[in-house]
């Protein structure tokens, strides 16, 4: 955490993308692994890990590892399983899109389809934005 990358205009589409390995293994998007080019679909992926970390108390991909190559592996190949307790199916349906590999199937690409979710129900967005204002100073 506490890293970011400025895009750049990078084909003829002017598709934001970038190359470079950059985060927290744990949280890394499956296209960033690949070294592929990614956008900003790689951060509704980190939503959806620490969705998945607060709902179940652990990470999906590389809890018992610190080992950032046995992480990758486990973010490449295995398949998102959520424990027994866990009810909530509009948190696992919420959890399953953010965690897609399919970049474009993320919420369809926005933070607004995230905040539209049925799963935030009568969450006030503009109570969270006034708090986080008085707490970050620019």
């Amino acid at each position: 955490m506490g890293t970011a990358k400025f895009l750049s205009r990078s084909n003829e589409r002017n598709i934001l993308k970038t190359f470079t390995i950059i985060g927290t293994p744990h949280y890394m998007a499956p296209e960033i692994v690949k070294s592929k080019g990614y956008s900003f679909p790689v951060d509704y992926w980190s939503i959806g890990i620490c969705l998945y970390e607060f709902m179940c108390g652990m990470l999906p991909f590389g809890e018992d590892t610190e080992d950032p190559y046995e992480i990758y592996e486990e973010i490449l190949k295995k398949e998102i399983k959520y424990p027994s307790y866990l009810k909530d199916k509009k948190a696992r349906r919420l959890m399953n899109q953010l965690l897609s590999e399919v970049p474009e199937v993320r919420v369809n690409g926005s933070f607004g389809s995230i905040k539209a979710d049925p799963w935030f129900g009568d969450f006030d967005w503009v109570w969270l934005r006034k708090i986080i204002e008085k707490l970050v100073v620019f």
